[in-house]
């Protein structure tokens, strides 16, 4: 007989929706009823705290170091571990593909590269306190910093959630230092991309020219590990309305604007129906995929390395989708 939840996945969704409500929503509100309370007086005060905000910002510059992640908050915090079980988030192989790091690396260095993206990338965050467990001995060594969009470091609340979760800025001169000083990367390639492609029901990687990780790869001799995460893609549903505008977002303003709907429940955006449906995610790690060391790799070299992440991808997909509820379907490589 299988163990019963710790939690009500009915209270998860209810705590959750007021959790956004107290936390987001309400001082959101009453930011505007002050507006037409006292708009000279609100508006100063919020340039005010607003420029304070970015001087404390600019000064402070983590995210463009190795970060400040906090292991305690990532694997404890009330809403992680709510959402871990609503989710069923789980992380499959990891043992052997430790191993095999160690082998090839005396610290387990390793850049872990994630698809798909998913509407909201909600196994990314979740996933984080997971991995101190599952790869114990390369985060002993060469600890995960994961990769993100600078503009989450510019929002309140968001750039103290993304550092404790060890996130760090996405540019390559962050990306370079942290593999210089010997840390793991996490990353998934296919971004905003990725994230406006996301059709539920289909498995769809935004890959083909995503090739910068594959180079950082080879400049500093750090094997690359595939992982996909089954059962992100059907969290949402989505909608294809207006795609090509929102596409021209993306392209040009780096803007993602997902359009979807989920299950009753305030979640990521402010909508009623923007709770994730109850899909299990189950991320597979696939094993370690090394190149030969190249100071200034040719786009020959860069290309073959690529390829080569494609077909391991690939094959981890084909191979493990039967048993995560994916046979029926084929991954659209992008």
């Amino acid at each position: 007989m299988a163990a019963s939840p710790s939690y009500s996945p009915a209270w998860t969704v209810v705590l959750i929706s007021l959790n956004y409500v107290v936390t987001i929503l309400w001082p959101l509100l009453a930011l505007i009823s002050f507006l037409f309370i006292a708009p000279s007086a609100t508006l100063l005060s919020m340039l005010l705290v607003g420029g304070a905000w970015m001087l404390y910002i600019s000064r402070d510059g983590a995210e463009y170091r190795t970060g400040r992640p906090d292991k305690l908050f990532s694997q404890t915090h009330w809403v992680f571990m709510r959402m871990r079980e609503y989710l069923s988030v789980s992380l499959h192989r990891t043992p052997e593909v430790q191993s095999k790091l160690l082998k090839a690396n005396p610290t387990g260095q390793a850049i872990f590269a994630f698809f798909p993206h998913g509407v909201n990338s909600d196994f990314r965050v979740l996933m984080d306190g997971l991995m101190y467990d599952a790869f114990p001995d390369t985060y002993a060594k060469a600890p995960g910093r994961t990769l993100a969009a600078s503009v989450l470091f510019k929002l309140p609340g968001v750039r103290q959630l993304s550092l404790a979760t060890a996130c760090v800025d996405a540019g390559r001169k962050t990306a370079t230092k942290c593999l210089r000083d010997g840390l793991s990367l996490l990353l998934c390639p296919g971004g905003q991309d990725e994230q406006l492609e996301t059709i539920y029901g289909r498995e769809r990687v935004f890959l083909r020219k995503r090739a910068g990780f594959m180079r950082l790869a080879i400049i500093h001799q750090v094997p690359v590990v595939p992982a996909f995460c089954f059962g992100s893609s059907d969290l949402y549903y989505t909608s294809r309305f207006a795609h090509p505008l929102r596409n021209w977002l993306v392209r040009n303003l780096r803007v993602a604007l997902p359009l979807y709907s989920g299950g009753p429940g305030l979640f990521m955006y402010p909508t009623p129906m923007g709770f994730p449906l109850p899909k299990a995610q189950s991320i597979v790690f696939g094993d370690p995929i090394t190149f030969p060391h190249a100071a200034e790799p040719t786009s020959k070299e860069v290309s073959q390395a690529h390829e080569a992440f494609i077909a391991a991808l690939t094959n981890l997909f084909d191979t493990h989708k039967a048993a995560y509820g994916c046979a029926g379907r084929t991954l659209e490589v992008l």
